[in-house]
């Protein structure tokens, strides 16, 4: 960790999160300073900075600051500065008289101008008004504060915002509230975990721990392991709930010194949210959602449902032919289609599923369905924009359209607009993508769903599971409802089908096809292996566009200076010989021109009708700033469902660059040329579900970046298999709900 001191003569701040200044050190020379630690401090003043310095291609020498504290030196001559530089109407004498004032307890005049300013009693030397400057509010005081004792941690400006806001109360009552704020935190750096946004068990436990001196095995921060660990085992691995043993192993990857049994036990008598049921270890909010999923599919399966369509298997029969007329070019549903469509139409269950591989035709079935339940009030909806735009295009001809979930529950600050208080007016509701839906998200869509409402689940649970807990359709179609299965390919029939369908099985031969290459070998991240798969990529831009090509890889973390095999670095670089001479957006690393992905949903209206969610991609189009050029206020986003929409200037940190993208964020979506990098990993990560999700993204053509026995290996491994207990909790609801004889 690089430090230095001195004065900071120039600060320009940007969207209050985000600083480039000059200090001027000690011995005259000047240094740039960056980063997000600078957004609290003020020009004028004498900080002391930690940091990484590095060289900048563009402005040369600078110190990207994690964290800054005051250094103001006990003397008068830095005292009078001080005064003058933060206080209105305090000029050089009445600065003087204070400091003299203070005489031997200059020490007492300096800890009040850090921690409590607006303490400061001029009248003693003057009458007139005096105030302290702008930004020594009481928050930014704490979070300066906090910034200096804990800002090299690596915890980010915002979250040290928002932790100052939720110390205040606690603290501005006090005389110095400034120390009190950090007397609270230090007591029990884990208290905040649950209720600031952002501030996770390892960033407190860096500050408890290197920061404070905190007890390593104090009760406040074992029961914040191991909830911690609970729910971080859950969330890696998409479990609903941990075994003992698997908990006891999570909370030693965290720390293998605490012992696993004394941090649970903490974690209960302090009422931490977590809950245990016959050995099973659930974060509360799972445990709620399992069970209200489990009941409502317990009702649904209980119950005897007018089918969707009242017409006889004649009837039937005239409308799909009716239908298959008006998709022109002599389009004929195969004989599995026509079964399941005419027995889909004809069930009296609620749940339905359609399961299938890519191209098998399950989004013109539900064009045949829009024809024939035309007197139905149908919702089309899936979890990404993506999938939701192609079945727009899909069921467009019969005056219907697709949205995402989030948009068609409506977003609010909490939970959704339509609930089981406000249910959505809709007879069928069909969820395409269906196997990426988490138990959340499941539970919050049933929570909507009228009570004689048909719900029609579309998927291919051979691909990647949600990327939150819970294995939704898996469970649903292990339990009474109305399931089909197509194998009949119409798409891809030619070298990706074949290719699919291998990895499906676990045994692909890695050899070139129609639409399909293989490298033979996955090159180093070096200069020579980077510009090989660079122009891989960008030929096939060339070719398609940039919105029809996808480069897609495992791995998401990495650091934008270090070579790797990763989107993080991978952006970057494409960044550079993409979008070289985009604007800069103020106070960001973002450019006009740049592809970008929504990586958290997010409600763009107070009514909750134009939405955001995380997965959707596009180009950042434009960018509106306030008065001073210094902070955004919206950013124009193209995105690729074909909505132009303002995004917040206050929720860019939400944006990431989309060059190249995981493999769970392009789930949902399909492109005309793909390109693979093929890596290795953990078998819980990457497994056969992840190629076979990648490979069948693309339509036309597919390149494969690997080693072909790294490849193999691969796809030998099946996807790991998910705790979850909504079969069971299902199953056993229905027993209960017969027994009490309730439909």
């Amino acid at each position: 960790m690089d430090q230095a001191t001195g004065i900071l003569s120039s600060l320009s701040v940007y969207n209050d999160n985000w600083g480039r200044g000059s200090l001027r050190l000690d011995d005259g020379k000047r240094l740039a300073c960056v980063g997000e630690a600078l957004a609290g401090l003020s020009a004028g003043n004498r900080y002391r900075v930690e940091g990484r310095i590095v060289e900048h291609p563009q402005y040369g020498k600078q110190i990207m600051v994690n964290a800054a504290a005051v250094d103001l030196p006990c003397s008068a001559d830095a005292l009078v500065a001080h005064l003058k530089a933060n206080f209105r109407g305090c000029g050089e004498a009445t600065a003087r008289k204070l400091v003299a004032h203070y005489d031997d307890r200059l020490h007492a005049l300096r800890d009040l101008l850090i921690e409590n300013p607006q303490g400061l009693d001029f009248s003693v030397v003057t009458r007139r008004r005096i105030a302290a400057a702008d930004g020594l509010d009481t928050a930014s005081l704490v979070c300066r504060d906090l910034s200096g004792r804990v800002g090299a941690t690596g915890i980010r400006h915002a979250v040290l915002r928002r932790l100052a806001e939720w110390l205040l109360p606690s603290s501005t009552a006090a005389p110095d509230p400034v120390r009190k704020a950090w007397a609270v935190l230090a007591g029990n750096p884990y208290a905040p975990i649950q209720q600031v946004d952002g501030y996770s068990f390892p960033v407190a436990d860096r500050i408890a721990l290197t920061c404070v001196g905190f007890p390593r095995f104090h009760n406040a921060r074992l029961a914040a392991l191991a909830t911690h660990a609970l729910r971080d085992g859950c969330e890696r691995n998409g479990h609903s709930f941990l075994s003992a043993e698997e908990l006891a192993e999570r909370i030693a990857a965290c720390d293998p010194e605490a012992p696993p049994q004394a941090a649970l036990a903490a974690a209960l008598a302090q009422e931490e949210p977590v809950v245990v049921r016959d050995g099973c270890h659930y974060p509360r909010h799972l445990f709620h959602c399992e069970q209200a999923l489990a009941l409502h599919l317990a009702r649904r399966a209980l119950q005897i449902a007018a089918p969707i369509s009242p017409l006889d298997a004649a009837g039937l029969e005239a409308e799909i032919a009716a239908a298959e007329r008006g998709m022109g070019d002599g389009f004929r549903l195969d004989g599995g289609q026509r079964l399941a469509l005419l027995r889909m139409l004809a069930s009296s269950h609620l749940v339905h599923t359609l399961t299938a591989g890519p191209g098998c035709g399950k989004t013109a079935m539900m064009e045949m369905l829009a024809h024939v339940a035309r007197d139905r009030n149908i919702l089309f909806c899936a979890p990404t924009g993506k999938a939701a735009k192609v079945l727009s295009s899909r069921v467009r001809r019969y005056g219907r359209s697709a949205v995402t979930i989030h948009s068609l529950l409506g977003v609010k600050d909490e939970g959704y607009r339509h609930d089981p208080d406000n249910p959505l007016d809709a007879d069928i509701v069909v969820v395409d993508e269906s196997s990426m839906l988490d138990l959340a998200l499941a539970r919050a869509l049933l929570d909507a769903l009228p009570p004689g409402c048909h719900l029609i689940l579309l998927g291919d649970t051979g691909q990647l599971s949600s990327v939150g807990p819970g294995d939704v359709l898996a469970s649903v179609l292990k339990l009474p409802g109305d399931h089909h299965r197509l194998h009949q390919g119409h798409r891809n029939d030619g070298g990706i089908r074949e290719l699919v369908q291998q990895c499906r099985r676990g045994d692909v031969d890695c050899r070139d096809r129609p639409g399909v290459r293989f490298s033979r070998s996955l090159p180093p991240p070096d200069d020579v292996g980077l510009s090989r798969v660079v122009h891989t990529y960008l030929d096939a831009v060339r070719r398609c566009g940039q919105d029809r090509v996808a480069l897609l890889m495992p791995r998401r973390k990495g650091d934008i200076h270090a070579p790797g095999w990763n989107t993080t670095f991978m952006n970057e670089a494409l960044r550079r010989e993409l979008n070289p001479d985009g604007k800069r957006v103020p106070g960001n690393m973002l450019r006009l021109g740049d592809r970008i992905i929504i990586r958290k949903n997010l409600a763009l209206d107070d009514e909750g009708s134009e939405q955001v969610v995380n997965g959707d991609t596009g180009t950042l189009a434009g960018c509106i700033v306030d008065d001073s050029g210094m902070n955004v206020l919206h950013l124009e986003l193209s995105l690729d469902d074909g909505r132009r929409i303002r995004f917040p200037g206050g929720a860019m940190e939400s944006l990431g660059l989309a060059y190249a993208m995981t493999v769970h964020a392009a789930q949902g979506s399909e492109y005309q040329e793909v390109i693979v990098i093929c890596t290795g990993g953990s078998p819980a990560f990457v497994h056969r579900g992840m190629l076979y999700t990648a490979f069948s993204r693309a339509r036309d053509s597919l390149t494969v970046l690997g080693d072909p026995g790294a490849i193999r290996a691969i796809c030998m491994r099946p996807a790991p298999k998910r705790n979850a207990l909504l079969v069971e909790r299902t199953v056993g609801a229905m027993r209960r709900m017969h027994r009490a004889g309730v439909r």
